[in-house]
């Protein structure tokens, strides 16, 4: 069994502390197109967890490249903001993006069933 080295454990950052940006493909989108990312600190993570208000400047922030300005990133395909979405979150999470849709969809089922049945008992 092999020690992890502390640079497993860290996210990649240049000489000024910035952090380095890693090409993702987005999947899930025709023709599987890539992108330049940067995965959120632990404290832009915990933000979102808790207030998804900073969601759509967070995601626009970690998206390097392409890159779209304030006024472009308004008018952005809901599926590319979906899939940049994933890539940023799977990335941070060392998740694959497969497994944190699949994820994501489960909540949502479990989520409508869920309200669905209390919904029923209201009616009982």
């Amino acid at each position: 069994m092999e020690n992890i080295s502390k640079e497993k454990c860290l996210i990649a950052r240049d000489g000024e502390g910035k952090l380095l940006p890693i090409t993702v493909i987005l999947e899930g989108l025709p023709d599987t197109p890539a992108a330049k990312i940067t995965p959120l600190t632990k404290g832009e993570f915990q933000d979102i967890v808790n207030n998804s208000d900073c969601e759509d400047e967070m995601i626009r922030t970690h998206i390097i490249e392409p890159s779209f300005t304030e006024d472009e990133f308004k008018f952005i395909k809901p599926a590319m903001y979906g899939a940049y979405k994933m890539a940023i979150l799977s990335l941070t999470t060392d998740v694959s993006q497969t497994e944190l849709q699949n994820s994501t969809n489960k909540a949502l089922l479990d989520s409508i069933e869920s309200k669905k049945k209390g919904t029923m008992m209201k009616e009982a």
